[in-house]
């Protein structure tokens, strides 16, 4: 996958149920959760195709159960999975979340620089047609930077304006133009968790082409900023155009169905990215969201 660092994006995934109440499952079916133990649920689930492990993963992360497993446990339900299996999961919830709003924090490597300082951001994004408001916070790079992304009215450009002084200025520029490209590896159509999903898929896609499976090489239990997380790394034959980055990692914290952070190198071992997706909240947006004229924004 070419290296766009999964920057924009990106997380982590979304039925309604994610954002409120668990979703009932007619009996009989895989996506009910199980009253079993740990050590007998991960027999069972690995005897289990694609698609009724990616519904059972949806319940157990859902009904909260999977994040209070022990660590051995939640590792060996990790190596059961089959190869498709994490991209289905999060293919299912993606497609139950079609307007959101989501907070992250990112640091990526551009023009060969690492940033110093990572960019915190509020986006509100809409899948179809693909529309996309982003504001830079304050406690990070760029902030008071804004940018609007309406592929119903410019497909190919983005309006905005930068940050701090030059804040009075608000343009046209081109969707993947020099002045994005200053500061990340990724358009404006990039941001989005269902970029996630795209990206773990076409990288699944490069791995069969390459005559291997597209399952992760490493599964670990790791705390970072003390959350708890399952951590997947693949390790790829080459880096991009092929696929993604060299070398990936995602974290799953297990009680939420995204991904929690993403981390990318190059073929030198340098670091590309790194993405924190702090949280996200489903909305229903209406006329004025994706609208210069907002009065919420500063364009």
């Amino acid at each position: 996958m070419q290296i766009r660092p999964l920057a924009a994006a990106m997380l982590l995934a979304w039925a309604a149920g994610a954002w409120a109440q668990p979703r009932s499952a007619p009996n009989g079916d895989a996506s009910r959760p199980a009253a079993q133990a740990p050590q007998a649920a991960v027999a069972a689930f690995a005897a289990m195709d694609t698609s009724a492990q990616a519904a059972w993963l949806g319940a157990h992360v859902r009904d909260g159960s999977l994040a209070g497993w022990p660590d051995a446990e939640v590792l060996a339900m990790a190596r059961a999975m089959q190869p498709d299996t994490l991209a289905r999961w999060l293919r299912t919830e993606v497609a139950g979340l079609p307007e959101y709003a989501y907070r992250i924090r990112r640091q990526e490597r551009v023009k060969d620089h690492w940033q110093r300082q990572p960019s915190i951001m509020d986006i509100r994004y809409r899948a179809a047609p693909r529309q996309v408001y982003a504001r830079w916070l304050k406690g990070g790079a760029h902030a008071g930077q804004e940018i609007l992304y309406d592929e119903t009215v410019r497909k190919d450009e983005v309006f905005g304006h930068l940050g701090g002084l030059l804040g009075f200025a608000t343009l046209w520029s081109a969707l993947d133009g020099p002045i994005v490209r200053a500061q990340s590896n990724h358009t404006a159509r990039e941001f989005g968790l269902q970029f996630i999903v795209d990206t773990l898929e076409r990288d699944g896609r490069a791995y069969a082409a390459a005559g291997r499976g597209g399952r992760f090489d490493e599964a670990r239990i790791v705390t970072e900023d003390g959350v708890r997380m399952l951590r997947l790394t693949w390790d790829a034959p080459a880096g991009p155009p092929a696929f993604y980055a060299k070398r990936v990692r995602l974290y799953f914290d297990l009680r939420h169905p995204w991904v929690r952070a993403e981390d990318a190198w190059d073929e030198s071992g340098r670091q590309l990215e790194k993405i924190v997706i702090e949280n996200v909240t489903r909305k229903t947006w209406n006329d004025q969201t994706f609208d210069p004229k907002n009065p919420e924004y500063k364009f």
